[in-house]
């Protein structure tokens, strides 16, 4: 059985010589400076959506909503500079960055959001470090 692979992940993994990292399923996992884990996975209508996990939750309660509310705080500070955001798994087991990319995004801009990503992803890990 073949999955079909957007033409978004598969001609960024031949451009960056990481055609071996798209996996049977469609997706693509990259790393980033020999550092940073980047999901590329199928999204809904042919888009793309970039992933990065940050950090496991704390356990439901005071010590969650204190450690989100700081996290939120700096999130709004990142909303004009980045395309990316935090999000929360389905489960409620984790913080994840998250972005899109539509799939008639141009290679060249496909490079540029994955720069910025990997920037976000930075400041990201950063601040999850220091709110824990």
């Amino acid at each position: 059985m073949s999955v079909f692979v957007p033409p978004l992940i598969s001609r960024y993994a031949a451009r960056h010589g990481v055609a071996d990292a798209v996996r049977a399923d469609g997706r693509a996992i990259l790393v980033i400076d020999d550092k940073y884990r980047v999901r590329f996975a199928p999204a809904r209508n042919g888009w793309v959506a970039l992933s990065a996990r940050l950090c496991a939750l704390p356990p439901a309660g005071a010590a969650r909503e204190n450690f989100l509310a700081g996290l939120g705080r700096q999130a709004v500070g990142m909303l004009n500079k980045y395309a990316s955001g935090c999000t929360i798994d389905p489960d409620e087991e984790a913080l994840w960055l998250e972005q899109m990319l539509r799939p008639d995004t141009a290679d060249t801009e496909v490079d540029e959001a994955v720069g910025q990503f990997a920037n976000a992803l930075s400041f990201w890990t950063s601040a999850v470090r220091r709110a824990a």
